[in-house]
């Protein structure tokens, strides 16, 4: 316990002369004429005393509640305003390149996407894939290890192939739209070219622009031949053949550019991780550096004791 306004202590000091103001008062009484005073005296000054003690009692206990006697019960800190952040994800048949040694590229972007998850703490996160087509596979939530056990979920192959950009950022932009948060991202990973879907990427850029919806676009891969699995041979065992595949490292600069996001392209598992720190230090929320302290007040039961010696006193 301690006092929040302890300069009302310095009260204390005056009570000697209140009391010896308060006994000349009250102490006159009248004339009378006695054969022995001395018991009469006696008890005359216990009765004025006796009230008087109480009354400086009260008062002292009056100056405690002033000094207001607290103790600390908690303390709050304001939560943190997280952000929205929606991964568009590629899995077109591409994905499947082994130039992430010894991951294929989607293994290699669900890895980094999980350790980026795990420095998350007041941000909804959600997750589409796209191919030809586009799926919602997580809607934003604060629940990180659902998250990751539905992105786990994802393989390659399980839809009609192509690779729809356009169709994939307009699936994670409309599940951005109605957010109140004041920062909303998308996180675009692929490995081609726009092939597919009935909306254009530059289309979808103009529309996350328009809803303030920054989008941090990497390229996973680049356009030089890299080892892809063609089938197995006579034994069962995988047969790669080197293949150059078509990019569009342009498009994805424009994406980003457009909406106050960045551009990153990835060759290796170390370019990818790196990429997604500088994301992850771009986009660090800030922690506030006020706390809120709330307190017990007892004040109330030394001005309640105070009326009671006031009582007693009368």
């Amino acid at each position: 316990m301690r006092l929040f306004n302890p300069e009302y202590l310095l009260i204390i000091f005056l009570l000697p002369i209140f009391y010896f103001l308060f006994s000349k008062k009250f102490g006159k009484s009248a004339t009378m004429l006695f054969s022995n005073t001395a018991k009469t005296r006696n008890l005359a000054d216990f009765k004025v005393k006796i009230p008087i003690f109480f009354d400086m009692i009260a008062v002292f206990l009056l100056i405690i509640a002033f000094a207001r006697p607290i103790s600390l019960d908690k303390v709050i800190t304001p939560p943190v305003e997280g952000k929205d952040i929606m991964f568009a994800l590629d899995v077109s048949t591409s994905m499947k390149a082994l130039d992430f040694q010894p991951n294929n590229r989607l293994d290699a972007a669900k890895k980094v996407i999980k350790q980026f998850v795990r420095t998350r703490k007041n941000d909804r996160l959600g997750l589409i894939f796209f191919a030809h087509n586009s799926f919602l596979q997580v809607p934003l939530t604060t629940d990180y290890s659902v998250f990751e056990n539905l992105l786990d979920k994802i393989k390659l192959g399980v839809i009609k192939d192509g690779t729809a950009i356009g169709n994939g950022l307009a699936l994670a932009i409309s599940r951005l739209v109605d957010s109140k948060t004041k920062s909303k991202i998308i996180i675009l990973l692929t490995d081609g070219d726009n092939n597919s879907g009935n909306i254009s990427p530059k289309t979808a850029m103009q529309i996350a622009k328009e809803k303030n919806i920054k989008i941090y676009t990497i390229l996973i891969g680049t356009n030089n031949p890299v080892p892809y699995p063609v089938g197995k041979d006579f034994f069962g065992r995988m047969q790669y053949r080197k293949i150059k595949m078509k990019v569009n490292p342009e498009l994805l600069k424009t994406i980003a550019k457009t909406t106050g996001g960045k551009f990153y392209q990835s060759a290796s598992p170390k370019e990818l991780k790196k990429a997604f720190k500088d994301i992850e230090k771009l986009e660090k929320s800030k922690i506030p550096s006020r706390q809120y302290k709330i307190y017990n007040e007892f004040a109330t039961y030394f001005i309640l004791l105070a009326i009671f010696f006031l009582i007693l006193a009368r």
